[in-house]
């Protein structure tokens, strides 16, 4: 098997823990799942699990990851001289896709997020290291790396943005595309910010 077929498989085993586990999380509740039920799911063993997550809530961080690097992807499609608030909302997209697929799941499961606090101090600690890793995406709208304060700024101004639109479209069950929500909210941040000129 070569390298690269090899990091594929190691990635879509992540993906499928972590996957597993918050179907199981929303079933049974987060207390009485265990990693053997996780592992049993994604048809691994439980050593297996433990190569790629410490304990159970960190499987949250693969979620959070995933969703980061699906927006980084996309912003990297698109070109610099795209005004970024434009780019940002085009890469949230992903996001409103993402919690389409099965909006019942996506609202429960930003309640089990909010009142279970093993998951959800997982869940913060890695939206701090996203934040970074978004932030270095955004570079070259702010004069290329490393990231500066705007840079980091936007970033979070972002991702506060995305966390505060998907909390008001779970809460209202009448509530139709999250996509609505997530425009809205970038439109309501610092225009100035997303539209900086170029850091000398």
């Amino acid at each position: 098997m070569t390298t690269g077929l090899t990091e594929r498989h190691k990635e879509r085993t992540h993906r499928e823990l972590a996957s597993a586990a918050a179907r199981l999380f929303l079933e049974r509740g987060y207390a009485a799942t265990t990693v053997q039920d996780i592992a049993e799911a994604a048809d691994v063993s439980p050593r297996t699990f433990f190569r790629y997550f410490p304990s159970k809530e960190d499987t949250i961080t693969a979620i959070v990851g995933s969703s980061v690097d699906d927006i980084i992807d996309h912003l990297e499609t698109h070109p610099e001289d795209l005004v970024l608030r434009e780019a940002l909302g085009n890469a949230l997209g992903v996001v409103a896709a993402q919690v389409r697929r099965d909006t019942d799941a996506s609202r429960a499961f930003r309640k089990l997020l909010c009142t279970t606090p093993p998951l959800h101090g997982r869940w913060l600690e890695e939206q701090r290291r996203s934040r970074n890793r978004l932030a270095d995406a955004l570079g070259p709208w702010f004069g290329g790396p490393p990231a500066t304060l705007r840079a980091h700024l936007a970033a979070g101004s972002a991702q506060l943005a995305v966390e505060i639109a998907v909390e008001f479209w779970a809460a209202d069950s009448s509530a139709g595309d999250p996509k609505r929500h997530l425009d809205q909210a970038l439109a309501l941040l610092d225009a100035p910010l997303f539209s900086a000129e170029r850091e000398s």
